[in-house]
């Protein structure tokens, strides 16, 4: 399946852009028996849930299938394998399959979660009418290993399982620090029963009359969930909210079908004060991995301009976007990819200082000559941009500038900052950042101003922030961190001691960062 992001309406059609799923580099086996079967095993992780981005549970158990190549006819049904430590690697729980003796080529089904009266064979019965365990329901299915015989007990099987039903995720937040404890959401109208042939993957018509499915949410209602049937849909998918009494009808971007082993991904913003339920749902943008959620409202400001740059050398690269005010005369935020591609070639600093050619020049500062007591800060630095010099000279855009405070912070410890950046994005396929400048707090709402070059106010940031995500292909997981740093002189350069997590850091700014990562990853920032 091509790794890509599709949106339609205000949701995702997300397939993740990440590595490839580690494969465990060692296999279990029984070195008194040789012809025991042990797996390894990976997962295809576009619309992972219980085994969220690949990443296998203790204990976790599927069922397998030995096959007769020649003709399909079983020879060992359903035989539970166990992967005991988590590491996707599996043995026999109780039984183990063995290769046949006289040499028979066979084929290998397994199924995720084990189910230990498949009634029909081949054949796994679905029913996602209840979400309350999704692990119970997450049916994911194997079905790679084909023309097997003894000899490949040397060179090990590795499975590869791919899920085969859809993914909702829903990212909540709640606005006017309204409270959504007790919110409750329904997937409304759609058929909740199916099932599937482990041989090929193919799935019967969805059973059943259409209901409304009732969502799992988390303990800190920031996230819901359900696992879906796939099945067309007519019109427009859609939500029911609830909480306190008050209801409230959600018309999704989601049409035409919910797809097999696709992920959707949705960010909402739920207020619960007064008497109705009110929602802010997210805009509809170009967006990618490392983009923050922008809702409805804020893109319809008139001062609110997203601004999305591609590489000058080849056009089919992005090389950056932000989230611009033209009253304020500075990004929000700018977000950004980091690898060798960008950090690595013949460009060198340009300090080609100009205006973006994205939006008019008279809503941008005027800092030719700079700032009078401030830096000119950039929040894409220029060292992360050296392909090229026509890429380095991007970073110099005006709508990527702040006035920050030089000594003490713009050139010593977020300098440091930046640097500890760009090392911590070698050695994977891709760093994923948002560097962004808040001109208020919750408790200072007092907008301070300096001027341009033309005597314009430009508003100064109150305090920056970085939000990073990487991937372990190893596992499948994802590490998060965050820092923050207040407009102020510091005199050290120990960056470490304002590290966040993610999840705090949303609740400073009011943004959403990596919509598309499970909560579980964004809370610790310990990790990194």
């Amino acid at each position: 399946m091509n790794r890509l992001t599709v949106w339609g309406g205000v949701f995702a059609l997300l397939i993740l852009q990440a590595c490839d799923n580690g494969t465990p580099e060692r296999m279990q086996t029984d070195n008194s028996v040789t012809d025991k079967v042990t797996f390894t095993s990976s997962i295809e992780n576009n619309s992972a849930s219980r085994a969220y981005d690949g990443k296998w549970e203790k204990n976790d158990r599927i069922g397998v299938f030995m096959l007769n190549n020649a003709d399909g006819t079983p020879i060992e049904s359903n035989v539970p394998y166990i992967t005991s430590s988590g590491d996707g690697n599996f043995v026999g729980d109780g039984d183990f399959i063995r290769f046949p003796e006289e040499g028979t080529v066979v084929d290998f089904v397994a199924c995720y979660p084990y189910k230990a009266d498949l009634a029909d064979g081949l054949s796994y019965s679905v029913d996602v009418s209840d979400q309350s365990s999704q692990k119970a329901i997450d049916l994911m299915v194997s079905n790679n290993l084909t023309g097997r015989d003894l000899t490949n007990q040397a060179t090990g099987n590795n499975l590869q399982f791919t899920h085969v039903l859809s993914k909702l995720v829903l990212n909540l937040s709640a606005a006017d620090n309204s409270s959504l404890r007790g919110l409750k959401v329904y997937v409304l109208g759609t058929k909740a029963r199916t099932s599937v042939s482990l041989k090929d993957k193919k799935q019967a018509e969805p059973a059943g009359e259409a209901q409304d499915i009732l969502m799992y949410i988390n303990e800190n209602c920031t996230q819901a969930e359900a696992v879906l049937v796939p099945q067309a849909i007519g019109g427009k998918l859609k939500l029911r909210l609830e909480i306190n009494g008050k209801s409230k009808e959600v018309e999704t971007g989601i049409e035409g079908e919910l797809a097999a082993n696709n992920k959707y991904v949705y960010s909402l913003k739920v207020s619960n004060a007064g008497n109705q339920i009110t929602t802010d749902p997210e805009a509809t943008y170009t967006r990618w991995f490392e983009t923050p959620v922008i809702t409805e409202s804020q893109l319809a400001q008139s001062n609110i301009r997203y601004i999305t740059h591609y590489g000058p050398d080849d056009e089919k690269v992005r090389n950056y976007s932000m989230l611009y005010d033209t009253e304020l005369k500075i990004a929000y935020w700018v977000a950004y990819p980091l690898c060798s591609y960008y950090t690595e070639g013949s460009g060198k600093r340009t300090d080609d200082w100009g205006f973006d050619p994205a939006i008019s020049s008279s809503l941008q500062a005027d800092l030719k000559k700079g700032f009078s007591g401030f830096d000119r800060g950039h929040q894409l630095p220029s060292a992360d941009r050296v392909r090229s010099n026509r890429m380095n000279a991007t970073t110099f855009y005006y709508t990527n500038m702040t006035p920050q405070i030089g000594k003490g912070l713009n050139q010593t410890i977020w300098a440091d900052l930046e640097e500890a950046v760009r090392g911590w994005s070698s050695g994977i396929d891709t760093l994923f950042v948002v560097t962004g400048a808040m001109p208020t707090t919750q408790t200072d709402t007092h907008i301070t101003y300096t001027r341009d070059n033309s005597g314009n106010n430009v508003a100064v940031p109150k305090y920056y922030f970085k939000a990073l995500a990487r991937r372990l292909s190893a596992t499948g997981s994802y590490q998060t961190i965050a820092f923050k740093l207040d407009q102020r002189e510091y005199g050290d350069r120990n960056y470490r001691q304002y590290a966040i997590s993610v999840n705090e850091l949303e609740e400073i700014t009011g943004f959403t960062f990596f919509p598309q990562i499970d909560e579980q990853y964004k809370d610790n920032s310990n990790a990194w």
